[in-house]
């Protein structure tokens, strides 16, 4: 016989109160990519001498600013981080300076909490989930539309032979040039991706 204790075994979800969708404008591009930010644009690592604690070392992940710039010519970027705002906007200005990659910016208060994981339901963004990739060290943040993500592995500053969004690159551009579905086209590049952008194996390799 069931208990009611099997009912704490169920995902508890909480969703905040916050305007929907997402994006408050039509794209005048087809396509949406979803980027996370801590260990897959980026690594911080914070200064633990210091008593501020947004005092640290911000390490970009090798061919960061290529990436960006290629893959905003066909998609609208949406930064989407589970971190606070006052943490995350100091790091995406400094990924931006000059150049505006990303068309919105969505933080914490976007997320939705199932158990113990802050998830990024990209149903709310107010966009065509087939036109719209999510990319995250995190599988989890994206449990809700797994067809739709790309898991990268975590970037955490130190590897300087690290390819995985050069690699990521021509997938995501190739996805866009041919009008795919974009969960009809990461399930035909699911071994590739799976090879060099969840796999550690080509940390090994020059990009």
């Amino acid at each position: 016989l069931a208990s009611s204790t099997d009912q704490k075994q169920k995902d508890f979800l909480i969703q905040n109160v916050i305007q929907i969708p997402y994006l408050n404008k039509e794209s005048l591009k087809k396509y949406t990519l979803v980027l996370d930010l801590d260990e897959t644009l980026i690594h911080f690592k914070v200064d633990s001498d210091s008593t501020d604690e947004g005092t640290g070392i911000l390490h970009f992940r090798p061919g960061l600013f290529e990436f960006l710039e290629q893959v905003s010519n066909y998609y609208e970027i949406v930064v989407f981080t589970a971190a606070t705002k006052d943490y995350a906007n100091p790091i995406i200005d400094a990924i931006e300076q000059n150049k505006i990659y990303f068309d919105y910016r969505l933080y914490r208060e976007h997320t939705v909490i199932i158990g113990n994981d802050f998830v990024k339901d990209i149903s709310k963004l107010g966009r065509d989930l087939s036109k719209i990739i999510i990319v995250d060290n995190m599988p989890q943040s994206f449990r809700l539309q797994k067809d739709n993500g790309v898991f990268i592995r975590a970037y955490w500053g130190k590897e300087e032979d690290d390819c995985a969004l050069v690699d990521l690159m021509p997938i995501l551009i190739n996805i866009a040039k041919e009008g795919w579905d974009v969960r009809q086209g990461l399930r035909f590049y699911k071994d590739e991706i799976i090879n060099k952008v969840t796999s550690n194996f080509y940390r090994k390799q020059l990009c």
